[in-house]
């Protein structure tokens, strides 16, 4: 990874997904998976950040694929988001569940 790819990538990982505060170091960090669309083609960008659009919120966020051979991987999950508190986690969680309940079949 070159050393601007790499700066962007340590910087997304000091982000929240949900309102884009900065994490800080010597607060808590909450994180959680998510399984992704399966017509959403991801293999390209494995170990890499993505930005969703959320169409009903109205709003972008911040995903990182999991690896193929990782434990998020193993256990089901294809995207991993950080955020800053609970609060903004369990936001974030509500409208990705908004988002697959309007749009699955």
């Amino acid at each position: 990874m070159k050393e601007n790819q790499q700066s962007h990538h340590e910087s997304l990982l000091q982000t929240c997904a949900w309102c884009n505060q900065r994490l800080s170091a010597d607060e808590d960090t909450y994180g959680f998976g998510a399984k992704s669309n399966p017509t959403l083609e991801l293999r390209d960008s494995e170990g890499e950040f993505v930005t969703l659009r959320l169409s009903l919120t109205e709003k972008t966020i911040i995903a990182l694929v999991a690896p193929e051979e990782s434990p998020a991987r193993d256990a089901g999950f294809d995207l991993l988001f950080l955020t800053c508190s609970e609060e903004c986690a369990q936001d974030l969680k509500d409208a990705l569940d908004l988002e697959r309940d309007v749009f699955s079949d």
